[in-house]
């Protein structure tokens, strides 16, 4: 029987198992350079776990002022921010807070108003608390917090109604 000698790898060229062998580890390292730079520019924010969802609240001006919500007068958990907006006589507005599991949202809306009419003025500012408070089953407490500089009367139907009147 006539034996032929062969390499140590049966038959394969070394030369071209250590190309391909450094091109593999090459395109390995080459690949996780690539994914870190797309990570640092498109990161990924953390998600709360939960079902997202909100509650809204109103405001009704039942008052002879003009109430008005500059743009960078709104800060917090809105659903969707608000543009700055008047509130006239007779008018109302709906906010809607942003709320998650196991989460306590506060909205701030800071207003102002602004009377001149035959001798009587009134001015004044006033800020607005909105909070929702949501556990495991929900929404557990839904308040509404009122800070007042300036002569204005408000009522609530319930305390722990979501709808505020503003009244002269």
């Amino acid at each position: 029987m006539n034996l032929t000698p062969r390499d140590e790898l049966n038959g394969i060229n070394k030369t071209s198992f250590g190309i391909v062998l450094v091109l593999f580890i090459l395109t390995v390292i080459a690949s996780r350079i690539f994914n870190r730079i797309a990570q640092a520019e498109n990161p990924q924010p953390d998600s709360p776990i939960g079902i997202a969802a909100s509650v809204g609240f109103n405001v009704y001006n039942e008052s002879i002022f003009t109430l008005t919500v500059p743009a960078n007068g709104l800060f917090g958990d809105f659903e969707r921010k608000p543009p700055g907006h008047t509130i006239p006589p007779g008018g109302s507005y709906n906010y809607q807070v942003s709320t998650n599991l196991y989460k306590t949202s506060i909205v701030n809306i800071y207003y102002s108003y602004d009377y001149r009419n035959v001798g009587q003025t009134r001015i004044g500012n006033f800020v607005l608390d909105l909070i929702v408070d949501s556990g495991a089953l929900g929404v557990k407490l839904k308040s509404m917090r009122m800070y007042i500089t300036g002569p204005i009367n408000y009522y609530r139907e319930r305390s722990n109604s979501t709808s505020l009147y503003i009244r002269n």
